[in-house]
């Protein structure tokens, strides 16, 4: 059974932010989308900064994530993006100034300041003031709150991040009632599984293990949802179990993760079938396909048949 009190929520939402950076920027701050080069891939660099964006809070990291981004100019210049997740209402202004000024001390780059606050009631300022006598820092920084959009927005867009902060926003609406988590976690199931095909990319594995955390379940309704994801997935010829079943309790985030694998290793298998047969088309050894394919002897002699007129 979950303990809410023992899940890192932060840590999660950090995860799914840095699973979909393109679709968080796409979403949020559509501008600076609009400069990044993301043909670059986006390089994390918080561990630079430690240990001052892993220090310890409440046992729970504090979850600041930071990415180096190459832009579209001319000059192919290099900005820092700093990411903080806000989940627990404490007003993080300094902490987000502390930040700004050792990413700007160590790298003398652009820096781009974003808060996502994700506890339902919060409010954070997007500024930070401190003055002594007339020596004073005024800092500003974007902040954006999980309920900025509504429901019916974000079910219509076209965004892989929509529907994490959908699920964050059925989160925090459900916190006393599991049995419409239970619901909306169905919903979100069903609806990423149409968006984002399992078999077409991590996109939907990815959204489906964060809202297997984020909508944490009692353990009864928790196999109730399990065992209903498992006929949704069935009627589409998806098997998601071809492992033994054990003892063991099995996370639905495992169970994709295992599904995803058997999609990987049966992908290679195919891969090598269809080397195999081009090598049998131009006349090669039998001994010289087994050895660069890797396919036993029966399997060869069988894809060798089925080239023979």
């Amino acid at each position: 059974m979950y303990d809410a009190n023992e899940i890192d929520f932060d840590r999660h939402w950090k995860d799914v932010i840095t699973d979909f950076l393109d679709s968080f920027l796409q979403l949020l701050e559509p501008t600076l989308f609009e400069k990044i080069d993301f043909s670059f891939h986006p390089k994390s660099m918080e561990q630079e900064l430690y240990p001052l964006s892993t220090k310890q809070k409440k046992g729970k990291n504090i979850a600041d994530k930071i990415f180096e981004v190459i832009l579209k100019d001319q000059e192919k210049s290099v900005a820092n993006i700093h990411i903080e997740v806000q989940g627990d209402g404490q007003d993080i202004s300094e902490r987000m100034f502390k930040t700004y000024y050792k990413l700007y001390d160590q790298h003398k780059k652009n820096i781009y300041s974003i808060v996502l606050v994700t506890h339902p009631s919060a409010e954070q300022t997007s500024l930070f003031y401190h003055n002594f006598f007339g020596t004073s820092i005024l800092f500003y920084f974007h902040v954006h709150h999980l309920n900025d959009f509504s429901e019916s927005e974000l079910l219509h867009l076209n965004n892989p991040f929509a529907l994490a902060l959908l699920a964050g926003q059925y989160h925090a609406q459900t916190r006393t009632d599991v049995e419409m988590r239970y619901i909306y976690k169905i919903k979100l199931t069903e609806l990423i599984r149409k968006k984002y095909p399992l078999d077409e990319g991590d996109t939907g594995i990815n959204l489906l293990k964060f809202v297997d955390t984020i909508l944490y379940l009692p353990e009864d309704l928790r196999e109730k949802y399990i065992q209903e994801v498992f006929q949704i997935f069935v009627k589409e010829g998806i098997d998601l179990t071809k492992a033994e079943k054990t003892k063991e309790v099995i996370t639905f985030g495992e169970l994709l993760e295992r599904w995803k694998e058997e999609g990987r290793e049966e992908g290679q298998l195919i891969e090598k079938q269809n080397i195999a047969r081009k090598m049998a088309m131009e006349g090669m050894k039998f001994e010289t396909i087994i050895s660069f394919t890797g396919l036993s002897e029966g399997e060869v002699k069988r894809l060798m048949q089925e080239n023979q007129p």
